[in-house]
């Protein structure tokens, strides 16, 4: 099943917001834990992985473009 560009880009910016809402949480709550908590290394982390998530974003939209228009134009 392949799906049309508009649609891939909706599920992407849907996946982006989903991927704020974490960054968005963890930068909420990585200031209510002391350095050397458990917890706060754990958010750390979950924060950078989101991020990096976040960072792929434009990247995935930019493929689903060119891929898009490879189909048209081929």
């Amino acid at each position: 099943m392949s799906m049309s560009e508009p649609e891939s880009i909706d599920i992407i910016h849907r996946l982006k917001n989903h991927i704020a809402i974490v960054v968005g949480y963890c930068e909420l709550l990585i200031p209510e834990f002391e350095e050397g908590d458990r917890r706060r290394g754990d958010l750390l982390e979950v924060h950078k992985a989101s991020q990096e998530a976040m960072a792929l974003i434009p990247e995935l939209a930019r493929r689903v473009r060119e891929g898009d228009r490879a189909l048209r134009d081929g």
